[in-house]
C-alpha cells in the first residue's frame, strides 16, 4: 500500500508534461505523436528482430502491424 505522498514526483512530471504538451501548437503537437508513433514501431521491430533473427523484413513488419492492430490496455 503506497504511503501518502510516495508518489508525488510521479504526478508533479505527469502535470509538468501535459503542461508542456498543451503549450504546443496542434502541428507539434502531431509532429511530436507521429515521431513517438515512429519509435514505437522501430523499437517493436527492433525486438522482433533480435527474437526471430530468420525472419524476413516482410515478417518483421507484419508482426509489428499484427501487434499494434491487437494491442489491449489495462
Amino acid at each position: 500500500m503506497p504511503v501518502a505522498g510516495q508518489f508525488d514526483h510521479v504526478r508533479a512530471a505527469h502535470d509538468r508534461q501535459v503542461a508542456i504538451y498543451r503549450a504546443m501548437t496542434a502541428s507539434r503537437r502531431l509532429e511530436q505523436a507521429l515521431r513517438m508513433n515512429r519509435t514505437m514501431r522501430e523499437l517493436l521491430a527492433a525486438g522482433f528482430r533480435d527474437r526471430h533473427p530468420a525472419w524476413s523484413d516482410e515478417q518483421i513488419q507484419r508482426a509489428v502491424a499484427d501487434r499494434i492492430l491487437h494491442a489491449r490496455t489495462g
